[in-house]
């Protein structure tokens, strides 16, 4: 008999203003500007390599139908970072930078109403131990000016073999 595998949900990483696991401060997040969050340490041992991500936000003002929200992570060994933007929470220096980071997913804004909650989700591989989530707001509007409206989060979610 083959064996099954099941997706083992384990317990998400939360990068966000205030309340989150990590710091990410999203909070009235500028029209065009990157922004990274500090970064995570999965450890030495094993660790899955996929995750499930989510983005939630809020706008300030009303959005434009169409315009985009890109999410990058920035991986590294412990020495160098994609992007070399450093491993703390802050503005992306150089937009430039986000090219040697990887492209994880888009959120693809919807809704005219600022106070919409807007989410995408995704999986993406993750086979470094150290990690940073970027969000490059490529819209025409601030993102929410309020704590822990806007957030990302990382799920690890290992095959599990029956």
């Amino acid at each position: 008999m083959a064996n099954k595998v099941y997706v083992a949900r384990e317990t998400a990483i939360v990068w966000s203003d205030t309340a989150g696991d990590l710091a990410m401060t999203l909070n009235d997040l500028d029209a065009g500007v990157a922004r990274i969050g500090a970064q995570k340490d999965w450890g030495a041992g094993s660790t899955s390599e996929w995750y499930e991500w989510r983005l939630t936000v809020q706008f300030e003002t009303a959005p434009v139908v169409g315009e985009t929200i890109e999410i990058y992570l920035s991986t590294s060994d412990g020495s160098e970072e994609d992007g070399q933007e450093g491993e703390a929470d802050a503005d992306v220096a150089d937009n430039n930078s986000l090219k040697n980071m990887h492209l994880i997913g888009v959120l693809v804004v919807t809704s005219t109403d600022a106070d919409h909650d807007m989410t995408a989700s995704g999986i993406c591989r993750i086979p470094t131990r150290y990690v940073c989530p970027v969000i490059h707001n490529n819209t025409a509007d601030n993102l929410a000016a309020h704590n822990d409206v806007s957030e990302f989060t990382l799920r690890p979610i290992p095959p599990e073999v029956q």
